[in-house]
Parts: C-alpha cells; sequence; structure tokens
C-alpha cells in the first residue's frame, strides 16, 4: 500500500512540475496577474476533488483499514477567513 501512496505522490509532484506550479516565476507572475494559469490549475484540482467526493459519498467505500469513509460538511469558523488569508499572503510573499 505504501509503494501505491509513493507512485500517486510522485505523479502528483510530477503533474505540479510539468504545470509550472513549482516555479517561483510563475508563482511571481500569477500573483502579479501576468499569467494565470496557475488559477486554471487550481480549478482542474477543485473539479477532479469535487468528482472525487462525490464518488466517494456515493460508492459508499471504505478506507484502507476497513472502516467505512465518511465525508461531511464542515462548519465555518471565526478565525477561517483571517487564516486563509495569512496563508495567501506568505504565499505570495514567498513565491512557492
Amino acid at each position: 500500500m505504501n509503494a501505491l501512496f509513493l507512485l500517486c505522490g510522485t505523479v502528483f509532484g510530477f503533474l505540479l512540475s510539468r504545470a509550472r506550479v513549482t516555479d517561483y516565476d510563475t508563482m511571481l507572475a500569477f500573483f502579479r496577474f501576468r499569467d494565470l494559469h496557475i488559477g486554471g490549475v487550481m480549478g482542474v484540482a477543485i473539479a477532479v476533488a469535487a468528482v472525487g467526493l462525490a464518488f466517494l459519498k456515493k460508492s459508499a467505500s471504505k478506507a484502507a483499514i476497513g472502516c467505512p469513509i465518511e465525508v461531511g460538511t464542515k462548519p465555518m469558523t471565526p478565525g477561517l477567513f483571517a487564516a486563509g488569508l495569512v496563508f495567501g499572503v506568505g504565499w505570495a510573499l514567498t513565491g512557492a
């Protein structure tokens, strides 16, 4: 099972590098609104995650250890927006 996770992580990292998401200059151009393809990459990632979560909800799948996978909603908390803002500012400042 660990080999499968390693393979998935390797493929995921390779795809991110091919999309230039790991490149400093690309991230800088994104935050300066000069190259917006990173937004497209994020949009595709969100769409794929939404489809995957919908599939998990409908299929009643089980986790690798045998317990059922439960996908529930998360409540909005007061600090969530501030935490997202701090994350985004840090991401923009480091460019990575």
